[in-house]
């Protein structure tokens, strides 16, 4: 017969390999040669006013760190007033949508037996501003007072290169599906110089 001890510890060595499943299940099962695809909305800030914005992408789990993704955003236009460079009083008004589209990659963090995973992020790629009218406004030479609009004339589309990088935060609620909340900051070049930033937060679903 078994001594009280050894029975003991059996009971206690059944009971830990019952509980292995529960481990599992409370764990993020994170794992490589998966795609995932997902979608998110927020709000930017930098290149004019504060905008909202929406997009999503596609990411594949190379490893369980490292995650290749291409991600399109769009950011709709506003409208916009400024002052024009060397003409006293005058002012041109327009609204600019833009659409970003990025290719990079993220690196996860595993935290063992966490729902809530770190990412980082990095990427490159380009913005692209529609062609757009743009009317202005101007003093009448003959009569100060009285202000002059011009008809709506074109600005040509355009695309320039776009490097950005960030982090978030993502939180496996099952398997497949999560939520994700990122910032990210662009440094733009070409049309716009300024650097912008973006926070947003949606869903993923791993295939």
């Amino acid at each position: 017969m078994l001594s009280r001890r050894s029975s003991s510890l059996i009971l206690i060595g059944m009971a830990a390999l019952s509980g292995v499943p529960v481990l599992a299940q409370n764990a993020p099962i994170i794992r490589q040669g998966v795609t995932e695809v997902g979608g998110f909305v927020g709000a930017s800030y930098g290149i004019d006013k504060t905008r909202i914005m929406g997009g999503g992408n596609v990411v594949y789990s190379l490893t369980r760190t490292f995650m290749p993704f291409a991600e399109v955003s769009y950011f709709p236009g506003i409208g916009r007033t400024q002052s024009v460079t060397g003409i006293p009083g005058a002012t041109e008004s327009f609204s600019v949508p833009l659409t970003d589209f990025n290719f990079g990659f993220h690196v996860r963090v595993p935290i063992p037996k966490s729902r809530i995973i770190p990412y980082g992020v990095i990427s490159i790629g380009g913005i692209h501003t529609p062609q757009r009218d743009v009317t202005a406004t101007f003093p009448n030479p003959a009569n100060p007072s009285q202000s002059i609009t011009t008809p709506p004339f074109q600005v040509e589309s355009s695309t320039n290169f776009a490097a950005s990088a960030g982090g978030g935060l993502r939180y496996y609620a099952t398997e497949r599906l999560g939520f994700r909340a990122e910032f990210k900051a662009y440094r733009p070049t070409g049309t716009y110089t300024n650097m912008f930033y973006r926070v947003a937060g949606g869903f993923f679903y791993q295939f």
